[in-house]
């Protein structure tokens, strides 16, 4: 498996890409997790693509047709990402999102108002890509603009492209 040769695990780390929160509502439950290399796919119509991990509790309901959020994170998001990718329990994750001012949107999963910007979408497509998903979803809107430094995960941390150049 090639996640056991060091160096190219180590390279991968090196590949910088923006931070996002994904969330759903799937029955009464809120699904949801991380998630870096969200990229446009198309402008006509908008949409998106982002790689899933196949076990992720969120996958299901996604498929099924349910809404879905893509909140892009921004500095003042450092902490919530931290606790997000913790060893913690799901209800510390959601207690999590709730401190950090979590509202429900009217399609139904949870978004974060202070986001760089929130887009909701519709699964347009998923092939699966050996323990991943490729999940493509058209954008059906977006909320407004926040102003801050957008939040990078590059070597396996959670930066600011500030502090990358520091």
């Amino acid at each position: 498996m090639t996640t056991d040769i060091p160096s190219l695990y180590e390279s991968f780390g090196l590949y910088g890409s923006g931070v996002t929160l994904v969330t759903v509502r799937d029955g009464d439950d809120d699904r949801f997790f991380i998630a870096a290399s969200v990229l446009t796919s198309s402008v006509d119509p908008f949409t998106l693509a982002i790689s899933v991990g196949r076990d992720r509790d969120a996958l299901p309901a996604i498929v099924d047709g349910a809404t879905w959020a893509v909140s892009v994170l921004a500095e003042p998001h450092v902490p919530l990402v931290r606790r997000l990718t913790a060893r913690t329990t799901r209800d510390e994750r959601l207690d999590a999102l709730g401190a950090a001012g979590a509202e429900r949107s009217p399609e139904g999963p949870l978004w974060l108002p202070d986001a760089l910007v929130t887009l909701w979408c519709t699964t347009h497509s998923t092939t699966p890509v050996n323990d991943q998903v490729l999940l493509v979803g058209q954008v059906a809107r977006g909320s407004g603009h926040a102003e801050s430094a957008p939040l990078v995960r590059w070597n396996r941390e959670f930066r600011t492209v500030a502090a990358l150049s520091a």
